[in-house]
């Protein structure tokens, strides 16, 4: 995947200290794990959160800006995105799947997962859900999530 200028990128590997500081960002495993496993519902094995590259405002190849790509193990993927306009989803979610699917199967992993995070979780849900059932080109390794703004974990 190709990533655009000016985007921090963050690899480590996971060890006592669980937070740490590189250019400037502060970065908590245990927080990335925590949103995983018990916001998200991951329940890839402990061992591979020993892996964690995080990767903050990240912006796809068509232009679409990510909070964040996290990819835990190199088994999971992880697209943040945070958003309030429910027509840039119907213009985009199609497009996110696809590229995320795209990232994930040419990384090898082996689930995709896209979290959208907006104050208008009700609206956004409902036109996300919408249009993510009717995917053709979606697997049962995609997964949607759609959360709170305040629900955004500390990365």
């Amino acid at each position: 995947m190709r990533l655009a200028t000016g985007q921090s990128h963050i690899s480590y590997t996971l060890s006592k200290d669980f937070e740490r500081t590189r250019g400037g960002l502060v970065v908590n495993n245990e927080n990335i794990k925590v949103f995983a496993v018990q916001t998200l519902g991951c329940e890839c094995p402990d061992q591979v959160f020993e892996y964690i590259d995080c990767q903050h405002n990240v912006t796809l190849n068509n232009g679409i800006p990510l909070s964040a790509r996290i990819n835990i193990g190199n088994r999971l993927l992880i697209y943040l995105l945070e958003i309030d306009d429910t027509s840039f989803i119907q213009s985009n979610l199609s497009a996110l799947i696809r590229l995320g699917k795209d990232d994930r199967d040419s990384m090898g992993f082996n689930r995709f997962r896209l979290v959208i995070f907006s104050d208008n979780t009700d609206r956004i849900e409902h036109a996300a859900h919408t249009i993510f059932e009717n995917l053709v080109d979606k697997d049962e390794k995609v997964h949607l999530h759609i959360l709170s703004k305040s629900e955004f974990p500390t990365l």
